[in-house]
């Protein structure tokens, strides 16, 4: 048999090489692991927040989140300090207006937590969830040193955050594009106790927050208990926490112990910097 190479044969057009391009690009993008996200959220949130056991792809799959911190000795992240139960989510795009959706579905959510991306903004549709309160643990003092249990329930108005463009050219303080973060975040933590403490329970406690061009900051304020706690919170150079403790006077030398791990004492109160 022999074989002969036509030479005549008519060139395919570049369109046909433009569209088959594409089409390897929409399936490779199609097929991304969620593992691919996991390191960019463990490096992006220094640890403080990864993904548990992801399985699936970006579009659609399952994890649970974990609160950690960096190992400083050996590179990467710590064993989580807490872990969530497996969530879900579904994603889906639409072409004609360069936006997609993805919905995330959990047990202690109150609704499917809907987020909407577009090319120049972010949307994280206003919703509610209730967790125990050993996530605090993640973010660092003075949760990691208390160590608390009890109930967390936290609640959020729309959240608008810069989509993948950005969403303007002014730059903010932090590095960030103006005019495309808001937001408030309601953190409500109920029958607050420690191991480390005899006293349970040590109280009930609020953190505000707001999102701004400027970043995240929080207020942390005592609603009820013998441990009174409050402070101030913000992300503008780094996360940076300072405020007080102290015990209301009936409760000051049963809590004494544990006020001298949370913060150098300063008169009546323990200060806390973070």
């Amino acid at each position: 048999m022999k074989l002969v190479l036509d030479l005549s044969y008519p060139k395919l057009p570049k369109l046909f090489w433009v569209v088959l391009l594409l089409a390897c690009l929409l399936v490779i993008i199609r097929q991304l692991p969620v593992s691919w996200v996991s390191g960019v959220l463990a490096s992006q949130t220094n640890c403080r927040v990864i993904l548990q056991q992801p399985t699936g792809t970006i579009w659609e799959g399952s994890a649970a989140l974990g609160f950690s911190e960096a190992n400083a000795a050996e590179g990467g992240c710590r064993p989580p300090a807490a872990v969530t139960e497996r969530f879900q989510w579904v994603s889906t795009c639409k072409i004609t207006s360069l936006s997609c959706g993805t919905e995330i579905r959990y047990a202690a959510l109150d609704k499917s937590q809907v987020i909407e991306w577009a090319l120049k903004k972010t949307q994280i549709a206003a919703n509610e969830i209730k967790l125990p309160a050993n996530i605090l643990e993640g973010l660092g003092n003075p949760w990691s040193t208390l160590r608390p249990r009890g109930e967390l329930i936290g609640r959020w108005t729309d959240l608008n955050l810069p989509g993948l463009l950005g969403a303007g050219s002014a730059i903010g303080s932090n590095g960030n594009p103006k005019g495309g973060f808001s937001g408030v975040i309601r953190i409500i933590i109920n029958n607050l106790s420690s191991p480390i403490s005899p006293v349970k329970p040590l109280g009930a406690y609020e953190i505000l927050a707001n999102i701004g061009d400027d970043g995240l900051n929080w207020n942390v304020s005592t609603t009820s208990g013998p441990l009174l706690l409050r402070g101030q919170g913000d992300t503008k150079a780094g996360m940076h926490f300072s405020g007080e403790a102290s015990a209301s006077p009936e409760a000051q030398e049963s809590l004494v112990g544990l006020l001298s791990l949370l913060g150098k004492k300063d008169g009546d109160a323990y200060r806390l910097k973070f």
